[in-house]
């Protein structure tokens, strides 16, 4: 997903670029503020929209909550005991998916039946502590 917006970003700048800053239409009073500011509003336009994509769509893939919330909702009466939940989101598979996750994308190597840090699981878990302790967040995710 982030190669795919890295080329759509590069895709814009050509974009601009290539595009007569009075688009063709407008007067020449109103063709100003410069191709760097343009070109870094754009961008940055870009990628805050591609951020705000990717929270909702962490939300609604991975939010956990979030699924059961549904599976409730779909469940035949419209209710679910913790047992019934459990049934559908087990503990020890959600913990499985994660790690097995984790290593596919190569924050993890496995060792038998231990997980341990790769080099980019160290640099991810320093900078998501810092910022954890930084703003106070407690335990968990």
């Amino acid at each position: 997903m982030v190669a795919l917006h890295v080329i759509l970003t590069v895709s814009l700048l050509a974009a601009y670029v290539s595009t007569p800053a009075d688009l063709g239409v407008l007067p020449p009073t109103r063709a100003t503020g410069g191709a760097v500011i343009g070109s870094v509003n754009a961008v940055l336009v870009h990628w805050l929209l591609f951020m705000g994509y990717s929270m909702f769509y962490f939300l609604v893939d991975r939010g956990f909550s979030l699924r059961i919330l549904i599976e409730i909702r779909q469940a035949p009466d419209g209710a679910l005991s913790q047992a019934e939940v459990a049934t559908v989101y087990p503990p020890e598979g959600v913990v499985r998916r994660r790690l097995d996750e984790m290593v596919e994308i190569g924050r993890l190597t496995r060792e038998g039946d231990r997980y341990r840090l790769s080099a980019r699981g160290r640099l991810d878990a320093r900078i998501f502590g810092f910022i954890k302790k930084l703003f106070h967040f407690g335990p968990g995710g």
